[in-house]
């Protein structure tokens, strides 16, 4: 297989703000609070070819905000949650607004609880564990947000588990193929019915943690793990990832990346990052031909810089 090499050096300039407050408190512990965040900034990159906008521009803007209800009453939770987001990567890069969370849930025990609605798989909340920067990178396409989704999450010390089982499907539209249209979905979905998790130790220094989806349309594993020595921080992690979004199963893609890089703080708001990125990507026409067209990238991005002002 070919491999192409690519460098690209990116700057990343954040300015977030995060706040949460209360707004109803019993005496039994009941509560609601209200929460929101944004973060107003974007990316730099040197190599235009790996912007959405090719050679038009070196920017790309990342910005996003959130704001959201959160409640308790006794050993039950719910979650209400709207966010601004980008809809496309076009030129006219636009911002939706999307309800990404609505969740209703119950501690069953200390460390453990299950819940259910509108809201992110267990494998969402890890998929880019031990990768240093922000965007623009390789990364897993595991199903994120999900309607009629059901999640189970256990804390154990050091040791954290979650697993999901998502019962709706595809909620964007599709071509005459059955191929989803770009930009047509509100939420992650995928077709048919999908179910992942994770599992992980997570130490005081170092972290390892491994993950996993199955679903009509996807089959994902990987491995995640992340190192703090100091102000350095060592990470990476590698995925195996095979998808097929035609019902008729004539396209499937296969790839299989890798991410490592460092993190030095000069601060405890600006970081310097080193990052290396691997991408290798078979798509096949066919279940049962050869490969018919091949993709690879290789993309080595030398320095990052991000700063936050909170």
């Amino acid at each position: 297989m070919n491999k192409k090499i690519l460098a690209a050096v990116l700057a990343s300039l954040l300015a977030g703000t995060t706040h949460a407050a209360t707004i109803y408190k019993n005496d039994n512990g009941d509560n609601i609070k209200v929460y929101g965040g944004a973060e107003v900034g974007g990316t730099f990159v040197s190599d235009t070819d790996k912007t959405p906008f090719k050679p038009d521009t070196t920017y790309v803007d990342d910005s996003f905000a959130t704001i959201g209800l959160k409640g308790q009453t006794g050993n039950f939770f719910a979650k209400f949650e709207i966010d601004a987001e980008r809809q496309d990567w076009t030129k006219d890069n636009n911002i939706r607004i999307v309800v990404d969370k609505l969740v209703v849930g119950y501690n069953f025990a200390k460390g453990q609880s299950i819940e259910f609605g509108r809201t992110d798989t267990a494998y969402d909340k890890v998929d880019g564990f031990g990768d240093m920067t922000n965007e623009l990178g390789v990364g897993i396409s595991e199903a994120g947000d999900q309607d009629n989704t059901i999640r189970y999450t256990g804390d154990f010390g050091k040791i954290k588990l979650s697993v999901s089982h998502s019962m709706e499907g595809w909620d964007g539209t599709v071509d005459q193929h059955g191929i989803p249209n770009i930009y047509s979905y509100e939420t992650d979905s995928l077709y048919g019915q999908v179910t992942n998790g994770y599992i992980g130790y997570y130490g005081d220094s170092f972290t390892v943690i491994a993950g996993a989806e199955h679903g009509d349309e996807t089959e994902i594993y990987s491995l995640h793990s992340q190192l703090k020595m100091g102000k350095f921080t060592l990470g990476g992690l590698v995925f195996d990832e095979t998808k097929n979004f035609n019902q008729d199963a004539t396209t499937e893609a296969h790839e299989v990346g890798a991410n490592i890089g460092g993190k030095y703080a000069i601060t405890d708001k600006m970081n310097v990052l080193a990052t290396f990125n691997y991408s290798d990507i078979d798509t096949y026409h066919n279940t049962l031909t050869t490969v018919s067209s091949v993709l690879n990238t290789c993309t080595p991005r030398t320095l990052s810089w991000q700063q936050k002002w909170l």
